[in-house]
Formats: structure tokens, sequence, C-alpha cells
């Protein structure tokens, strides 16, 4: 076997291994259009970067047929790409979405770091746990004491944890429905939007098999960027999301 077949069929393995990677983390946790706004994209073209060409060119550069030493060298590279695929997948994981929230004006994307540990603690059960696949839908409504609604108030616009960053108060998402339903934006006409805007909602509304008028909007927010959620216009279920930042 010469060093350009042996390289070429390391490429192709890094491809299915870095593919298989890559197809999980925008299935289950970054979904295309959210890529750019989670800033996941970067990190994910960085890791599968280093993977095609760091195994492959280590391989065409120490590959010769009889060679004494060449398992050694096969096991050491291995042992690299293994290293950086690790880092890049750890790094992914612990920064993953965990909960898509909604409040009653908008739809917030919340990762592992964005919720402290005693919020957490203070959670239900149910929200203490973070998922590994698909971020859980739930609501999250102001508390009624005074004094805390001020505390959350005066810690977000202190850049600390807003609402949705404190799972003490998320809800289920059927509790909110309706003040979701009241302030979502239609598509057809909504005011203070731009017709070039509109166009590409209504476009990804067809997309995802809805016809416009069947569909509302919302911002989506994050502590990395912004995007917008479409909704069902009767069950505000969400239908996905549009890398646009109204």
């Amino acid at each position: 076997m010469t060093r350009w077949r042996a390289g070429f069929i390391h490429l192709l393995i890094s491809l299915l291994v870095v593919g298989s990677v890559a197809a999980y983390v925008i299935y289950f946790w970054y979904p295309i259009p959210l890529l750019p706004m989670a800033k996941a994209d970067e990190l994910l073209m960085m890791v599968g970067g280093i993977d095609l060409i760091v195994g492959p060119l280590l391989t065409l550069l120490v590959y010769k047929q009889g060679k004494k030493t060449l398992k050694m060298d096969l096991t050491v590279i291995a042992c690299i790409q293994i290293c950086f695929l690790s880092i890049g997948l750890y790094t992914l994981f612990a920064s993953r979405p965990v909960y898509l929230v909604a409040t009653e004006r908008m739809f917030n994307l919340v990762f592992v770091a964005d919720i402290l540990p005693d919020d957490r603690q203070k959670a239900k059960n149910e929200y203490q746990q973070f998922a590994i696949t698909k971020p859980k839908l739930v609501g999250a409504v102001m508390p009624k004491d005074a004094k805390e609604v001020s505390r959350i108030v005066l810690s977000a616009l202190g850049g600390g944890s807003d609402l949705q960053h404190m799972p003490q108060y998320y809800v289920e998402y059927n509790q909110i429905k309706e003040q979701i339903l009241k302030n979502a934006l239609p598509l057809i006409n909504p005011p203070k939007v731009s017709s070039e805007n509109i166009a590409i909602l209504k476009k990804a509304a067809l997309s995802y098999g809805y016809p416009p008028e069947d569909v509302r909007f919302m911002n989506l927010g994050s502590s990395r960027g912004f995007a917008v959620i479409l909704i069902d216009a009767k069950t505000a279920e969400p239908i996905g999301f549009v890398n646009l930042d109204i």
C-alpha cells in the first residue's frame, strides 16, 4: 500500500467519525439555523478541521510499507487524533444548550454555563437534570414576591442571571402557551418588521411545511446571539428556527 492510499483511507475514516459527531451535534443541540447564533459553527469547524487534517497528514508523512515502527507510529497518530476529538467533544458537551425557555414575550436558548449551581439546586427535581439530547422546552414565570422580582431585574440589568437562567421559576410549557400566542407576531403584515425579513420568515415557514398564515414568530435570544423561532399559530408549539436577528 502506498502512503497516498494509506492517507486517503485515514481521511475516509476521519470523515466518517467527524461526520457522525457533526450529525449528532446538529440534530440534537444546534439545528443548522442556530449554529451561527450559538457560535457553534466555529467550534464544530475547528474540531472537524483538526481531525480531518492532522490524522491523515501525519499518516501520509510517516507511512512506509515494511517500516518496523509503523504500527507504533499509527497508534500514536490515532491517540493524538482521539485526544483532539475528545477535547472538542467535551467543549461542545460542556457548552451545549439544555433548555429552550419561553417567557411571555420571547424565547431563550439556555446553555449549561448560563445556570448557576445555586439556582439549579433551588429548582424542582425535574429541572435540575440537564439533558444530553435536545434542549427541554419549558416556560418561565416571574415570582409573585416583589423583592424577588426586584432581585431578578437588578441581576439582569447588571449583566447577571435573568429569569430564563433560573430553573426554580420554570413551569411546564403548557402553562404559558396562552401568553405566547397573545404576544407572538403573525407572518401576515406584522408591525415594525421589514418586508425583506418577512419574506425570509415566510420562506422558512414553507420549508418547514406550514403556510405562512398558520405561523407566528417570536425573538429567540441567548447569551451568544439572537435568532427567530417560528411557532404554530394554534397550538404555540415550536416549528423551527430562522437565522435572523430582528
